[in-house]
């Protein structure tokens, strides 16, 4: 599918994101322990040592859950995405709520509270941008509204971040005293503007969303923890909810990406199942097996010794279309050009001289999903060099550039307009069909025609060097 295609080449852009998440949300860790082991807890109240103890385990819980992430490459999506960076910036809160409840009260490291503090306004704005963009990808939100909240929430994201850095020179949301002491000022409120308008914006999107009630209500419940926690602690500097509010929406939003992400490998591997059993089927057909049969009845009479031979290549030549049905990952080229060879030879039995077959194999290190290449020969004979009055040759291809592998399939046939619609003739289509969803699906490749009325087709299979990255799947 084009969009399996397109996430193959976002992924292989932005890679990075997701597991530079988890290194520093492994470092936030690190850290955080590291803070505590040099401060130790004498003249430590002991909800600041639960508060940092539960912060340092919801730490550790976001360190793993991002490098589960990481280690799914084929799970990317722009959702999960999203979802890393969701991730990443409540590990970032989480540090700095615990590297905060480390130095409160100490006078010697008032400018380190105040550095943590500004970390961590700016670490809550970027969260609630995160959010929103949670909630775009999760309600699949588009249209007028979207653009416009994208607009407000982007533009309004400068002047909230700028507002926090300022902190460190104005007192505007909190100030540190000299004995080291954190305390709100009265403008503190105007720190939860950009929350506040990022709720409502949210909130609306529930509402304009197009998708099950099911899925806006799973998002809903993320929206409404923090939000709880967000009111239960507006004014407590004692036991904070945040690190157990945070948690719950990371870890139910998880389980929802995981539990989704299960229903699309199985529908996928379905689709995929059906697409090998259509292939298998379009390539016997009854007609070919007919001609097969009929032109080794006849070698039967002529030639016994063709007649053998050709039994047993046809022979594996449907051994070799039923293994397809349990192959469920590409194979190298050598495979399917070997079965390839026993379809043209059958063929060659019929066609005789007509057909002419010619090989130019300059490269085989490169792999491609089982029996995709027959539909595009077997095109090439059929409507080819098949239709042609004195026949014609049919010729094979391999090179490799630089950024991909590729099979070239030419023929000196009839020819055909490109541009004129295709003719809905039953089954004709429905190898070539599958054949290029298996090789967008399985390589992230693709298949260009190019052909001229009454000078040939040429068909060109590109396999992009970056998805040649399999092992042999056999279910």
């Amino acid at each position: 599918m084009e969009k399996s295609s397109r996430l193959r080449r976002l992924w292989g852009k932005y890679k990075w994101i997701i597991p530079a998440s988890f290194i520093a949300s492994l470092v936030f860790s690190l850290t955080a322990i590291a803070l505590c082991r040099v401060r130790g807890f004498d003249g430590m109240e002991s909800y600041a040592v639960f508060n940092i103890g539960a912060d340092i385990v919801s730490l550790c819980i976001c360190t793993v859950l991002l490098y589960s992430l990481a280690q799914d490459k084929d799970g990317f999506s722009a959702y999960t995405v999203t979802f890393a960076m969701l991730i990443f910036f409540t590990a970032a809160l989480l540090f700095s709520d615990a590297a905060w409840w480390v130095v409160e009260g100490i006078s010697g490291l008032r400018l380190w509270n105040l550095l943590i503090n500004v970390f961590r306004f700016i670490v809550t704005t970027m969260l609630i941008f995160y959010f929103w963009r949670y909630v775009v990808t999760a309600l699949r939100l588009d249209g007028a509204y979207r653009r416009i909240a994208d607009i407000i929430m982007n533009i309004l994201l400068v002047p909230a971040v700028l507002a926090c850095f300022a902190n460190l020179f104005v007192p505007l949301y909190f100030s540190i005293s000299d004995d080291g002491v954190y305390f709100r000022e009265p403008l503190f409120l105007w720190s939860q503007l950009y929350f506040g308008i990022g709720l409502v914006i949210a909130t609306i999107g529930f509402f304009v969303s197009e998708v099950p009630v099911k899925d806006r209500l799973i998002t809903a419940s993320f929206v409404l923890i923090p939000v709880f926690n967000q009111i239960i602690t507006l004014y407590s500097f004692e036991l904070s909810t945040e690190y157990c509010a945070m948690l719950i929406s990371i870890v139910l939003v998880f389980g929802v990406l995981v539990t989704k992400r299960e229903k699309e490998h199985i529908a996928m591997e379905k689709e995929l199942y059906e697409a090998r059993v259509n292939v298998m089927v379009s390539q016997i057909q009854p007609h070919f097996m007919y001609n097969a049969l009929t032109s080794i009845a006849m070698m039967c009479r002529i030639d016994p010794d063709t007649a053998q031979e050709a039994t047993v290549t046809f022979a594996k030549y449907l051994r070799g279309n039923m293994d397809s049905l349990r192959q469920s990952s590409p194979v190298a080229f050598e495979q399917e050009l070997e079965h390839l060879k026993k379809y043209l030879y059958i063929e060659k039995l019929r066609f005789g001289d007509m057909l002419n077959i010619e090989y130019d194999i300059t490269a085989t290190d490169f792999r491609l999903p089982l029996l995709s290449i027959q539909p595009l020969v077997e095109n090439a004979v059929k409507h080819g060099v098949g239709m042609a009055e004195d026949g014609g040759t049919v010729k094979i291809s391999t090179r490799e550039t630089e950024t991909a592998f590729e099979v070239i399939i030419s023929d000196d046939g009839l020819g055909f307009d490109v541009s004129a619609p295709i003719k809905d003739d039953g089954r004709t289509h429905v190898g070539m069909d599958n054949t290029k969803r298996r090789i967008k699906e399985m390589c992230g490749g693709e298949i260009k025609i190019e052909s001229a009325v009454g000078k040939g087709t040429t068909a060109t299979v590109i396999l992009p060097k970056e998805g040649q990255n399999f092992e042999d799947t056999v279910s």
